[in-house]
């Protein structure tokens, strides 16, 4: 899956958002950005919701 399939299915699936490594550079292609500057209830949803989504793609 690549990273723009990856945001979508996050997005549509768990509605965490994730910034694809590509957009900041060729050094960045394979990875993805996460934002941990938020409450740390909304956090752990987001943490949670990750490893479910990546769990179901496996």
């Amino acid at each position: 899956m690549d990273d723009r399939a990856l945001q979508k299915t996050l997005i549509e699936v768990q509605k965490v958002a994730i910034m694809p490594g590509y957009t900041y550079g060729e050094e960045g292609v394979g990875f993805v950005r996460l934002n941990a500057g938020c409450p740390r209830e909304k956090l752990e949803r987001g943490v949670n919701g990750l490893i479910a989504a990546l769990r179901a793609l496996a």
